[in-house]
C-alpha cells in the first residue's frame, strides 16, 4: 500500500485534527436529546447558584455548590447560560396545571436549547484538550507517534466521548487529572518550571472537579519514587539520590500548596468557611484515612534524605531496581489473570462470578459487600470482588485496546516490552490501588467512577504499539497504518453504539450481559413515541426515570406512590435499573385492578414499545400500557 508523499509533521497534524473532528462529530450528535441521573441538580440549581448567587451576586458562600465540588463543571458549563433560556423557568410550577404538584410538567420546547447550551462548552473544552494531550505526551515520551496514537485513542473512546456530553463533575475530572499526570511525568523528565506550573494548575482544577482527584497527591511521591527505582543508577551518577528526594519533595510541596490556592481562588466560599478547604482536600473521602500516615511517610523520606544521605531510600530502590523485571512480571501476570478470569466468566454464562445486576445488588445497607459472590476462602472471595471491580473497565475499552493490553502484559511477562517501565509500573499499580481503594470505600467502579483510568490506558495502548514497531522495518508506514486502524476501529465502535456512547461495551462481552445501566439514555426516544400518540398532551405517565418528563408533552406522575383515587396513568415507562431499584407502589391497592407485579411481569414481552440501549436487550427502556381506567 502506497501512501501520498507528505512531510511527517503535516501528516501527524492531519491525523490529529481528524481525530478531534471525529470527537466533536460523535460528541455533538444527540447531545441535547437525553437526560442523565442527577444532571437536573446542575442544570437547575448548582450552575446558576455558583454564577448568579455566588460570583455575580457577591455571596461567596454560594460558590460552594456540592461536596464533589464540581466547580469546574459550573464554570465551563455556566458559559452556556449566556445563550440558554433560563433553566429555572423550564419546569412549569403553576398549581392549576400541575394539580397541586401531582404532575411534573416541563416546557418541552426549551429542553433541547437548555441542554445544548450547557453541554456544548464541556464538549468543546475536552476537544481542545486533545491537542494539549498530544503536546504534553510528546514532551513526556519524546515520541510523536506515541503522542498521536494516544490522542486518537482518547478522542475515539466511546466512554470519554459519552461523558463529555454530560453535565457532571466527572466530565472534566478525566481531562484535568490526565493533564496533571502527564505534566508531572514530563516535569520528572525535564525538570522545567513550566511543567511544575502546569502540574499545579491541573491538579488544582482536578480537585475543583471532584474530590477523587486528591489521589493525585498520593501518587506524585509514588511516581517520583518509581522513577528513582527504574533510573537509580542514572540519578545516583547525576544529582544524587538525596538531592533528588529533597528536590521532588520541594516540588510536591509547591504543587500541593499551589493547588490549594487554585482551589480557594475558584471556590471563594473557603474564605467564608475554611472547613470547605479541608473537606475538599486532605479531609475529603479520598484522603481522610490516609492523611496522617501519608504525611508521616513523607517526613520519614525527608529525614532519610537530610540526615542519612538517603541511605535507606538508596538501599530500597537498589533492591527494587535489581528485581524490577520480576515485579513488573508479577503485576502483569496478576492483571492478565484477572482479564482471563473475567473473559472466561463472561463466555461461560457468569458461572464463576455472578455479575448480572451486580451494581444494583452488590450493596447491603450502603456497604459494598457483593453478597452474590461466594468462595471457599477469603482470598478467593477477595479476588472475585477485585475482578468484579475491573469488569466494567475491561469490557468498555475499545476492542483494539483490550487486545493491545493483553499483548503488552504478555510481552512484559516474556521480557519483551520494557521501554517506559516507570509509566508501566505506575499504571499497573495505580489501577490496583484504585480498585482496592474503591473496595474499601464501598464504591462500585462503573465506567463513570473509573473515568480517570481511560486516558492513561489510551497512552498505554500507544506505548504498546510503539513497542511492536521494533518488528517492522518501515516504521513510518507501520505507524500510519496503525493510526488509521485506531481511527477506523474507534469510529466503527462509536457508530455502532450511537446515540448512546456512554453505554458502550466492546464485542468481547456477550450481548446478553451489560456493564452499566441506561443512565438516562432512551428516555428521549420513549418520549417521542408517546408524543406521537393522539392527544399526547392529555396522556399521563409514570416513569422510574424522571428525565423523560423534560421531553414529554403530557403529564408525569411525580410520586412513586400512585394514588388511583386522584389519577391513573395511561402508560408506565420502565428501565432495567429502575425496575430493580425504584418500583412504583399503589398507595391504595384496593382500588387497583392489577397488582404492581402484574405490570412488572409484562416487561419481558408485554410491552408496547422498547429501545435497547447499546443494542443490549437487558439494558432497556420499555413502555407498557396501563389497564386501570
Amino acid at each position: 500500500m502506497k501512501f501520498p508523499q507528505m512531510t511527517e509533521g503535516f501528516l501527524l497534524k492531519i491525523l490529529l485534527v481528524s481525530s478531534v473532528f471525529l470527537f466533536l462529530g460523535f460528541g455533538s450528535y444527540h447531545i441535547s436529546k437525553f437526560e442523565t441521573v442527577d444532571e437536573h441538580f446542575w442544570k437547575y440549581e448548582r450552575i446558576s447558584r455558583y454564577w448568579k448567587d455566588g460570583i455575580l451576586g457577591g455571596n461567596l458562600k454560594k460558590t460552594y455548590i456540592n461536596d464533589k465540588p464540581g466547580v469546574t463543571t459550573a464554570i465551563v458549563s455556566g458559559a452556556g447560560l449566556l445563550f440558554s433560556p433560563d433553566p429555572l423557568e423550564h419546569r412549569i410550577r403553576d398549581e392549576k396545571i400541575t394539580k397541586n404538584d401531582l404532575y411534573t410538567i416541563y416546557d418541552v420546547d426549551q429542553t433541547e436549547k437548555i441542554n445544548l447550551s450547557l453541554r456544548l462548552p464541556l464538549l468543546l473544552i475536552n476537544a481542545f484538550f486533545i491537542f494539549f494531550f498530544y503536546w504534553i505526551i510528546e514532551k513526556m515520551t519524546g515520541e510523536k507517534w506515541i503522542a498521536l496514537l494516544a490522542s486518537i485513542f482518547i478522542a475515539l473512546s466511546p466512554i470519554l466521548v459519552g461523558i463529555s456530553q454530560i453535565i457532571n463533575p466527572d466530565t472534566l475530572l478525566w481531562t484535568f487529572s490526565s493533564a496533571a499526570f502527564f505534566s508531572y511525568f514530563t516535569l520528572l523528565k525535564t525538570g522545567e518550571r513550566k511543567f511544575l506550573f502546569l502540574t499545579t494548575l491541573f491538579t488544582g482544577l482536578s480537585i475543583l472537579s471532584k474530590y477523587t482527584a486528591n489521589l493525585l497527591f498520593l501518587f506524585y511521591p509514588f511516581i517520583f519514587l518509581s522513577h528513582l527505582i527504574f533510573n537509580s543508577e542514572e540519578i545516583e551518577k547525576g544529582e544524587g539520590v538525596s538531592k533528588y528526594i529533597t528536590g521532588n519533595l520541594s516540588r510536591f510541596a509547591i504543587i500541593f500548596l499551589g493547588s490549594l490556592a487554585i482551589y480557594a481562588l475558584f471556590l471563594p466560599a473557603v474564605f467564608v468557611k475554611l472547613e470547605y478547604l479541608y473537606e475538599g482536600t486532605i479531609g475529603s473521602p479520598t484522603l481522610k484515612s490516609f492523611s496522617l500516615p501519608f504525611t508521616a511517610f513523607l517526613l520519614l523520606l525527608l529525614a532519610d534524605a537530610k540526615l542519612m544521605k538517603a541511605n535507606v531510600t538508596k538501599s530500597v530502590s537498589l533492591f527494587l531496581n535489581a528485581n524490577q523485571n520480576t515485579i513488573l512480571r508479577i503485576l502483569a501476570a496478576s492483571f492478565l489473570g484477572i482479564i482471563l478470569l473475567l473473559s472466561l466468566n463472561s463466555w461461560t454464562g457468569e458461572r464463576i462470578i455472578p455479575l448480572e445486576n451486580i451494581k444494583e445488588e452488590a450493596y447491603v445497607d450502603d456497604e459494598l459487600l457483593f453478597p452474590m459472590i461466594e468462595g471457599r476462602n477469603g482470598l478467593t472471595v477477595f479476588v472475585k470482588k477485585f475482578a468484579a471491580q475491573l469488569y466494567p473497565l475491561t469490557f468498555s475499552l475499545l476492542p483494539l485496546q483490550l487486545i493491545l493490553l493483553v499483548a503488552m502484559l504478555l510481552g512484559i511477562i516474556a521480557g519483551k516490552f520494557y521501554k517506559f517501565k516507570s509509566f508501566t509500573f505506575f499504571l499497573l499499580m495505580f489501577t490496583f490501588v484504585y480498585v482496592f481503594g474503591a473496595l474499601v470505600s464501598d464504591v462500585f467502579l462503573n465506567p463513570r467512577y473509573s473515568i480517570m483510568l481511560y486516558p492513561l490506558y489510551a497512552l498505554f495502548s500507544a506505548i504498546t504499539i510503539h513497542g511492536i514497531s521494533v518488528y517492522f522495518k518501515n516504521k513510518k508506514k507501520f505507524f500510519i497504518s496503525m493510526s488509521l486502524l485506531v481511527i477506523i476501529s474507534g469510529s466503527v465502535s462509536l457508530w455502532l453504539v450511537k446515540p448512546f456512547p456512554f453505554a458502550y461495551a466492546n464485542f468481547f462481552l456477550p450481548k446478553n450481559q451489560v456493564i452499566t445501566d441506561s443512565w438516562g439514555y432512551g428516555e428521549y426516544e420513549a418520549a417521542q413515541y408517546l408524543n406521537s400518540l393522539p392527544e399526547a398532551e392529555n396522556i399521563v405517565i409514570w416513569s422510574d426515570l424522571s428525565g423523560i418528563c423534560q421531553f414529554f408533552k403530557g403529564k408525569c406522575l411525580k410520586s412513586y406512590k400512585i394514588d388511583l383515587s386522584k389519577t391513573a396513568p395511561d402508560y408506565f415507562v420502565f428501565s432495567r435499573r429502575g425496575a430493580i431499584r425504584h418500583p412504583f407502589v399503589w398507595e391504595k391497592p384496593e382500588l387497583a385492578k392489577n397488582s404492581t407485579s402484574y405490570y412488572y411481569g409484562k416487561i419481558p414481552d408485554g410491552f408496547e414499545w422498547a429501545v435497547y440501549v447499546g443494542g443490549r436487550e437487558d439494558n432497556f427502556v420499555k413502555i407498557i400500557k396501563v389497564e386501570e381506567k
